[in-house]
């Protein structure tokens, strides 16, 4: 089963570069494309995609913007930023809007295809040297000591999460502990519950400082 995917960019030559990166793997099928906020607003509710490539800077209504309106509408959407930027501060909006990745233009299309896969299957692709940057603004100071947050879990809660920090999609981790996927997935709603955390990226970071398991 492929990925319905939809690109958000107002350049017309980067949405056709976009185009040509994905075509090279029938996994995604390009549903449609738009060059702003009012036609995506339009037609991604309407065609439902499963991902959203969506460029951060547009006229008007920019990507991160749009990105959270579209959350808001369509939680389950996953959405990727498109940029050229490596400025911690976008990622960070990106994150707390709710976009499951975050991917630099300039990557070679192989790491574009990788990527998005891996985003598609589940995972929250940030790398660990990225998330520990942003740990300490995505969780508040307030937090309670990291003993405290584990206690909250479930020793098969604690498992996925650890295997989360460890960058494993949502099939690995079902692989792994012999469970389904919508166990998984289960899972997963109940630990950003229990954490108050948006996304799995937001997970993800809290998850790879390791301080969540103090007796691993």
């Amino acid at each position: 089963m492929g990925c319905r995917t939809y690109i958000v960019d107002d350049n017309r030559r980067a949405r056709q570069a976009v185009r040509t990166i994905l075509g090279g793997d029938p996994f995604f099928q390009i549903t449609g494309e738009a060059g702003d906020a009012r036609d995506a607003l339009e037609r991604i509710p309407e065609l439902k995609p499963d991902l959203v490539l969506m460029d951060i800077r547009m006229p008007g209504t920019d990507g991160i913007a749009l990105t959270r309106i579209l959350k808001d509408r369509m939680p389950d959407i996953k959405i990727v930023i498109l940029t050229v930027s490596h400025d911690p501060a976008d990622l960070l909006r990106a994150v707390r809007v709710g976009a499951q990745g975050y991917l630099v233009k300039s990557l070679d299309p192989s790491d574009w295809i990788s990527y998005l896969r891996a985003v598609a299957d589940g995972a929250s692709p940030i790398s660990e040297e990225v998330a520990a940057r942003l740990v300490t603004k995505l969780v508040p100071p307030a937090e309670p000591p990291a003993g405290e947050v584990a206690r909250r879990l479930t020793p098969r809660e604690r498992e996925i999460l650890a295997r989360i920090a460890r960058g494993r999609s949502n099939r690995e981790i079902a692989e792994e502990l012999v469970i389904s996927e919508n166990t998984v997935k289960n899972h997963m709603k109940n630990i950003m519950a229990k954490l108050d955390v948006k996304n799995r990226a937001q997970l993800a970071a809290l998850a790879v400082r390791g301080t969540l398991f103090p007796e691993e």
